[in-house]
């Protein structure tokens, strides 16, 4: 069994690559659907651990990474699970450095996705290669899987692998930037389009009824009256739901009536809720504009449907990342709770795998800034845990 003391002195002989592997993935951009070239890359660094990655997905367009580790004894299926996708770059702010420069300072490493969440990609990757290197023998096997899409819902990522059964195992981690933080709960996701239509005039007179731009505006300001009861639900752990109008998209000229008009609508579930009923609930109050004004027909089209993440605080994965932090740290770990979604809830609805979220980045403060950026001696830090949370469940 290696100690924290072992893994420390690996980790820290290993430094330049660990930093390499990270600087590498952030050179590469990964928007949503681009994920083609920075899948190429991980399958690089997964070859030079000694392993074979497999690519799984619906298309080419839509890659999935999975790589496996298998011991000499058999035993349980611990799983890794990261996204590859980033959000795009600030509009109008390209920072510092730009959004892909991988810049290494004394403190930082800067780039789209350092935070969220290719920082905790890349400590999983380097946590299982250095432990590989040291001779360890994993009883069971470890999966590294790799998504796309997960910042829109995972349609071509998480849910197509669950539905394959390619993410079934005991326990795991999700790498997403918690801060350190043990995430052992988050309260749900639902998003969706909501669309009008109306016919094309031109502006040179009034609409002979209501432009879709019009109506989409009479619909978001009852979504929006709507809020105070929404936030009326109440949780200890999440303190309310809410309900927010994050996009619009209407016309395509200046003169010319909005023929359709979109926007897009985030609710943040609390415990007890059900993605059924918040969506029940969305409808009847659209439905009740259209029973005033019949012009006020509309589509819905759910975006994204994160379940709830509920992972008991005993469980043998909770006690065993909490006991790596606090070697390697030495402070005591912290549990969390909060609003948001994630690709191991998807996981854990389907089977069962408790699977919290844990790793080093700051994903409020960083994951959309254009200085996205994750400290150095974190992203080391959270190699260090991860290798001795397998070495505790897996050895």
């Amino acid at each position: 069994m290696f100690t924290a003391k072992e893994v420390h002195s690996a980790v820290e002989n290993a430094k330049q690559e660990i930093i390499d592997c990270l600087v590498e993935l952030l050179q590469t951009p990964s928007m949503t659907g681009e994920e083609v070239p920075v899948s190429k890359v991980f399958c690089k660094w997964i070859e030079r651990a000694g392993l074979e990655p497999q690519i799984h997905g619906i298309s080419e367009e839509h890659p999935n990474v999975l790589a496996e580790w298998f011991g000499s004894q058999p035993g349980k299926r611990f799983i890794f699970n990261g996204h590859m996708d980033t959000f795009p770059p600030t509009e109008g702010d390209p920072g510092i450095y730009g959004p892909f420069s991988g810049k290494v300072t004394d403190t930082h490493i800067y780039g789209r996705g350092a935070a969220d969440m290719k920082g905790g990609d890349a400590a999983a990757l380097m946590a299982v290669t250095i432990l590989k290197r040291m001779g360890f023998d994993p009883k069971g096997s470890i999966l590294l899987s790799y998504m796309c899409d997960e910042e829109i819902g995972g349609r071509y990522g998480v849910k197509w692998l669950v539905k394959q059964e390619l993410l079934n195992g005991d326990f795991g981690i999700c790498m997403e930037p918690t801060r350190g933080h043990i995430l052992v709960g988050h309260s749900g996701i639902y998003r969706a389009w909501i669309t009008y239509t109306a016919s094309a005039e031109s502006s040179s007179r009034e609409h002979t009824s209501k432009n879709a731009l019009e109506k989409s505006v009479i619909a978001i300001n009852a979504l929006h009256a709507h809020r105070d009861v929404v936030r009326g639900r109440k949780d200890p752990h999440y303190d309310c739901a809410s309900l927010s109008v994050t996009t619009l998209h209407a016309g395509n000229a200046t003169n010319v009536h909005a023929a359709q008009s979109k926007f897009s609508i985030d609710y943040r579930l609390v415990p007890g809720q059900t993605h059924e009923q918040v969506e029940a609930e969305i409808r009847g109050l659209l439905d009740a504009l259209k029973e005033n004004d019949t012009e006020m027909d509309y589509t819905i089209e759910t975006i994204s449907d994160r379940p709830v993440l509920d992972i008991p605080e005993d469980s043998d994965v909770v006690k065993a990342c909490c006991t790596a932090y606090e070697e390697v740290t030495g402070r005591p770990a912290q549990l969390l709770r909060r609003h948001g979604g994630s690709d191991a809830a998807t996981i854990f609805g389907h089977n069962g795998i408790l699977m919290p979220n844990w790793g080093a980045g700051d994903e409020y403060n960083e994951g959309t800034k254009p200085n996205e950026k994750i400290v150095i001696t974190d992203y080391l830090q959270s190699v260090e845990y991860y290798m001795l949370t397998l070495i505790k469940l897996m050895g």
